[in-house]
């Protein structure tokens, strides 16, 4: 009799382990204070008019965010750009722009960004609810760029074609917008749609699974689709692109706090493009990786 009791004990506390919950969201503590570094490789074919054309490209971004309020379980976060980076090579041509180099004879788009700063909140989910300042920055950024007064104005509407406030939501969401509406164990699964609009239109739905749980730290199994249809403007030509893809890796988080630590994913794209009538044949091959840590 005591053996079964103590089967029976067996059991219960093994399902009462493999059926434990954890709750996943945006959990950032106020006052505190978290570097993410934010990278991108890249390796782009196109064929245009029978002719093969090869890209690779590296953007990064560094970033500080400052937690400076909270309320109802949104975060007020001031985000301050450190670095932002970008090499492309293409037909044996290197192009490349640092925020660090900040030699004023030059032009340098990225120059005006080092130390811009603007603000958003985060909900639970990681979605942006708001995003203030953006106006502010461009104007700094702007100013950083040229001495011309003249042209403050005209590299501000430029600007305001990437640094949008949608723009910046969308950027932030595609990143950190990654938490489940519910709590979850281990094997469970959940979907998050975002969307993103820099150089062309990428709708992602993601399949993200709770894969492990050790020493407080989360980590996910990553599986999506991504799809591109829709114009855009690149260089003053009109673009259309119908293409899909996937992506797939993985991402850990600190639970208590719900940062991003890690988060390496694999990209494909590929499809057609058009551009003044000529179809392109597109695929791209990347890599996308997130590296969190707390500075206070």
């Amino acid at each position: 009799m005591r053996i079964l009791a103590t089967i029976i004990c067996s059991l219960i506390s093994i399902s009462s382990f493999a059926q434990k919950t954890y709750v996943l969201r945006q959990n950032y503590p106020t006052g505190y204070r978290y570097d993410f570094s934010i990278n991108s490789d890249q390796i782009i074919n196109q064929k245009i008019g029978g002719r093969d054309v090869h890209l690779t490209q590296n953007i990064g971004t560094d970033y500080t965010f400052d937690i400076t309020e909270g309320h109802n379980g949104e975060k007020d976060v001031k985000v301050t750009y450190n670095r932002i980076f970008m090499k492309s090579v293409a037909m044996g041509t290197t192009m490349t722009y640092n925020s660090d180099e900040q030699d004023s004879t030059k032009k340098n788009p990225f120059s005006g960004l080092k130390g811009a700063s603007f603000f958003m909140t985060v909900t639970p989910d990681g979605g942006i609810k708001t995003v203030a300042g953006i106006d502010k920055m461009l104007d700094n950024m702007a100013s950083k760029m040229t001495t011309d007064t003249s042209q403050v104005k005209q590299i501000k509407n430029a600007l305001s074609k990437q640094f949008s406030e949608e723009m910046v939501k969308q950027t932030m969401e595609s990143s950190f917008k990654i938490y489940p509406e519910r709590a979850v164990k281990i094997g469970d699964k959940w979907t998050v749609d975002t969307k993103l609009q820099m150089s062309m239109p990428i709708e992602t739905i993601t399949e993200y699974t709770l894969k492990e749980v050790k020493d407080g730290i989360a980590t996910l199994s990553v599986k999506g689709a991504l799809v591109s249809k829709g114009s855009f403007e690149a260089m003053g030509n009109k673009m259309e692109t119908d293409l899909k893809g996937t992506n797939s890796g993985e991402t850990s988080i600190d639970i208590k706090t719900g940062i991003v630590l890690n988060s390496h994913l694999r990209i494909e794209l590929y499809g057609k493009m058009k551009s003044m009538g000529q179809d392109i044949d597109f695929d791209m091959q990347g890599i996308n990786k997130i590296v969190g840590k707390e500075v206070n």
